[in-house]
């Protein structure tokens, strides 16, 4: 079971560690009572002409011009045209599988969403339709823009499920798990984490991990890495300094930590996260 800070900054922690890398795009045109079978790859559309339905992961939905949709995880879906119909889309890959991956629900729909969101609107019709090479760093981040701002306004919206982000019910529980969120380089010990949450040293481990999942050893790592990962793509910050700066004692610890975790080194995840700076071009959809 993985965690989210369900306090007020939660959404910003959800977002801030998503980051997503752009893969292909489609303009997807229908006539009425046509189908259009899509891969199972995270995608975002939205409806620029006409209506639709989904079919999968979830119930069917009725999709109309303006609408958008975001489906973060794998698993085939379709659409049916119920009228002619023309569609925008992006076919994504995530670039950090963690806690904020797993905290997303399966779709997000939005209706209305150029009226409510026209510069994500804006992004992503020019990314599918403008851009004459939307790979590389400016496809990565223009797609990783447009999912934020989607995911920010379902939920601003009050689309998200109630207690959405909330994976833990035992305020005490949920009191450490903050602290660790919020200072993932303090040297966390069981007893420090036991008197954040008001608990017994004794029995604090067992409830930690029943809520959890994790032994609270394995969850800060697991944080940490995670931490790691998005100041490695983000920021130019040496191993050695994030290393000390996630709790650390050195940095063979911090890449030992990392390769356990993720299969690589930290310099060859920051290289593969930011990618080539120059791509060849490639041909607009047609």
């Amino acid at each position: 079971m993985t965690l989210v800070d369900p306090g007020p900054g939660g959404i910003d922690e959800v977002l801030a560690d998503l980051r997503w890398k752009f893969v292909q795009r489609d303009v997807i045109e229908l006539e009425p009572g046509r189908w259009q079978f899509l891969p199972g790859e995270p995608s975002a559309l939205i409806v620029a002409e006409g209506l639709v339905r989904l079919e999968g992961p979830d119930e069917p939905e009725d999709l109309a011009h303006g609408d958008f949709l975001f489906l973060p995880h794998t698993g085939r879906f379709a659409l049916n045209a119920l009228s002619e119909a023309r569609v925008l889309r992006v076919q994504l890959a995530p670039v950090i599988a963690g806690s904020a991956m797993a905290a997303l629900p399966p779709r997000v729909l939005l209706t209305g969403f150029t009226r409510h969101a026209p510069l994500a609107a804006t992004m992503m019709q020019h990314l599918v339709e403008e851009c004459p090479d939307p790979h590389g760093v400016q496809g990565d981040r223009v797609s990783t823009l447009i999912a934020s701002m989607a995911i920010e306004s379902w939920h601003d919206r009050g689309c998200a499920p109630k207690r959405w982000l909330l994976r833990v019910n035992e305020p005490g529980i949920a009191r450490a798990v903050a602290a660790m969120h919020a200072a993932p380089g303090q040297d966390w010990t069981v007893a420090a984490l036991a008197r954040v949450a008001l608990a017994s040293r004794s029995g604090f481990a067992a409830r930690f991990q029943a809520a959890t999942g994790l032994t609270p050893g394995r969850y800060l790592t697991k944080l940490r890495i995670e931490r790691a990962q998005r100041f490695l793509a983000e920021q130019e910050i040496s191993v050695g300094s994030l290393a000390r700066q996630l709790g650390y004692r050195s940095e063979t610890a911090f890449g030992r930590a990392f390769r356990r975790h993720t299969g690589r080194t930290p310099s060859q995840w920051r290289r593969a996260a930011r990618g080539p700076e120059v791509e060849p071009a490639t041909s607009a959809p047609g």
